[in-house]
């Protein structure tokens, strides 16, 4: 039996918190709007993540690009592969030699608490726990995570989050690189091994007079784009990157940009939007000509224009003369209420107006000329006997 329900009537850390105590194996599926995230437990324990918001294999591909591990042309294909072979992202890139098993653990731990934290922002919307795992769970690079860990993680992101958006000016607004972050030099630039480091070690302060995890974000904008865009291809919690964002918009690092500005498009990136979108349909040219023929075709090929037809069905298009015969008791009906009608008659000038004309005079006789079998005859009375005179 499946357990669903309104997140409004029933929160996330509520869900998430009967699921870990009851120890289920299931699947919970959230939606909002267009949005989905599908969340796989094993005894209690989180042990996949999904989002057709947030894909790991894209993410973790766009990554790759950008380091210089990886072309676009090497990826793009390997996406291709993956669409013939069914296999894994993670997989593909393992048998190439790109990524370690230990990086791939740490990309899709990385990228399950990134949807997770960003779900759990949610207010609205729909849950629905299945007690039926996908056969096809990545358990050999995906290490289970327990639910607290979520949870406590969840709770302080929430506190946080209300004044790091407020010190964003949008996570749709495209920002760019102001004059004096072109004219810096950054300290990662130096040493392009450090962008390998997926936890970022200890924050220093360095000659660029940013941290480690400032540069990496701002290396990011080599082209205009907003928040959610960078978020998509950080490496750090959405939480980090958007507070760097927000830290180096205040120094005057980035700047919002005027006007439209080109999309960075990445052919190897798969738009979740998309997949769930139904593709746009538009009607042949030929449709209405071929609907007016398959209508027409068969009145002009099969209505019968003579009435003798065996095809009942069409014969009934065309004109004829019909007359209705009813059945004996109707036909007794009928003159009955045409007899009362018009009683002088018998209702033939009434049957005839109405279409319905009788076949002869009306069977049923016109009681006003026959005798009132409620009057008595008057008899004669009886003449009186006289007694016998006597003599």
């Amino acid at each position: 039996m499946a357990l669903e329900g309104s997140l409004r009537d029933f929160d996330l850390f509520s869900l998430f918190n009967m699921i870990k105590i009851q120890g289920k194996n299931g699947t919970l599926v959230l939606s909002q709007g267009q949005e989905f995230v599908k969340v796989f437990f094993e005894n209690g324990e989180i042990v996949g993540c999904d989002s057709n918001q947030i894909r790991m294999e894209d993410r973790l591909g766009t990554m790759l690009v950008r380091l210089g591990r990886l072309t676009g042309e090497e990826l793009l294909a390997m996406v291709q592969i993956q669409r013939q072979t069914l296999k894994r992202m993670g997989t593909l890139l393992m048998e190439s030699g790109k990524v370690a098993s230990s990086d791939l653990q740490d990309a899709l731990f990385n990228q399950a608490t990134a949807i997770l934290h960003r779900t759990f922002r949610w207010v609205e919307g729909d849950y629905r726990f299945d007690s039926m795992l996908p056969p096809d769970l990545d358990r050999d690079h995906f290490v289970p995570i327990p639910v607290d860990t979520v949870l406590m993680e969840a709770a302080r992101i929430q506190d946080e989050w209300p004044e790091v958006e407020r010190r964003l000016p949008g996570m749709d607004t495209a920002l760019a690189r102001s004059p004096r972050a072109q004219s810096l030099h950054l300290d990662i630039d130096r040493d392009v091994s450090l962008l390998l480091d997926g936890k970022g070690g200890q924050i220093t302060q360095g000659s660029s007079g940013l941290s480690h995890e400032q540069e990496v974000v701002l290396s990011y904008f080599g082209h205009p784009q907003s928040v959610n865009e960078i978020v998509q291809i950080s490496r750090y919690e959405e939480l980090d990157t958007c507070k760097a964002v927000a830290d180096l918009i205040e120094a005057g690092l980035l700047e919002p940009v005027s006007g439209d500005t080109p999309k960075v498009v990445r052919p190897w990136v798969v738009d979740g939007q998309r997949e769930l979108a139904p593709p746009e349909w538009e009607s042949s040219r030929l449709l209405w000509p071929l609907v007016a023929l398959c209508f027409l075709a068969p009145l002009a090929l099969y209505v019968p224009h003579h009435r003798g037809s065996m095809n009942m069905g069409l014969a009934s298009l065309q004109p004829v003369d019909v007359r209705v015969v009813p059945e004996g008791p109707t036909r007794l009906r009928q003159a009955w209420a045409l007899r009362m009608a018009a009683p002088q008659d018998g209702g033939l000038a009434l049957a005839t107006n109405l279409g319905r004309p009788l076949d002869g005079p009306n069977p049923v006789p016109d009681f006003s000329k026959q005798p009132d079998p409620m009057s008595v005859p008057r008899q004669s009375a009886p003449e009186p006997v006289l007694p016998p005179k006597k003599n």
